[in-house]
């Protein structure tokens, strides 16, 4: 029932596995996976390896390669670098972000790749990397974009894309289809497709709702719920609570140069 209205699905690509995932800090998995050694450990450097690939993608699709080279550059960055480097266990939240960390290697890395690098050795042992279809497609979406705002862009896309499949997860699990059937005509589609707002007669026909007041009210809960769960995730990017203010002013200040 949370999809009662056509048009394009909103179904979101998860970007880890595991039912545990989503209660876990990212930098408690980036310390997992830094720790190695054991499946726990594995299965965090594959949940964040998923989670950030987005951003890798964009960097180097805007740094004008085509498509084939920048797969091909991405899986070659998480083969060589996050995995062969050991990238996890340079990572302190004392000396900054996560991000700017990936970023840099990011860069160092392009400069000093060529293409004639034997692709079969680097992913020798290790499954390929799986680019998603949803996720590349939002990845290709950052045509004027530089670079750097690209990764940035996607990073954060990352981000609401995490947090919404668990506000709807949870809007699902508790009964509220129709209130999560709202908050995406009204917000989730505006936001990730550019649609129009649904009018709140036409989700009133469609949900069989009372009044546009119900409407409200309904999208408003959902909303406080995504509000808390966007909270929640960046708390869990930063070391110190007192960074997550300037987190969220810097997502918002991201997030208003892609529109």
């Amino acid at each position: 029932m949370w999809s009662t209205l056509p048009a394009r699905s909103t179904t979101l690509a998860p970007t880890e596995t595991g039912s545990s995932s989503s209660s876990r800090t990212n930098w408690a998995m980036i310390f997992d996976a830094a720790r190695g050694g054991d499946q726990h450990a594995s299965d965090a450097l594959e949940q964040l390896v998923r989670r950030y690939w987005p951003a890798v993608y964009a960097y180097i699709r805007r740094s004008g390669r085509d498509v084939h080279e920048t797969a091909d550059l991405t899986q070659g960055f998480v083969c060589d670098v996050i995995l062969g480097r050991h990238l996890f266990r340079h990572a302190d939240p004392k000396r900054g972000r996560f991000r700017t960390l990936l970023l840099s290697a990011l860069q160092n890395y392009l400069q000093e790749r060529h293409r004639h690098d034997n692709r079969s050795k680097r992913t020798s042992g290790r499954k390929p990397l799986h680019f998603d279809d949803t996720q590349l497609a939002a990845a290709e979406s950052h045509a004027d974009l530089s670079p750097e705002q690209a990764f940035i862009a996607q990073w954060n896309a990352t981000l609401v894309r995490r947090v919404l499949e668990r506000v709807r997860n949870d809007c699902l699990t508790k009964g509220l289809e129709a209130h999560w059937s709202v908050f995406e005509a009204r917000v989730v589609r505006p936001m990730l497709f550019g649609e129009k707002r649904a009018p709140y007669s036409r989700l009133i026909e469609h949900l069989e709702l009372s009044d546009s007041g119900q409407a409200a009210n309904m999208m408003t809960t959902v909303k406080r719920r995504f509000v808390q769960a966007l909270l929640d995730e960046i708390t869990g990017t930063v070391s110190d609570p007192m960074q997550v203010e300037d987190e969220i002013r810097s997502l918002l200040r991201d997030l208003e140069l892609q529109s």
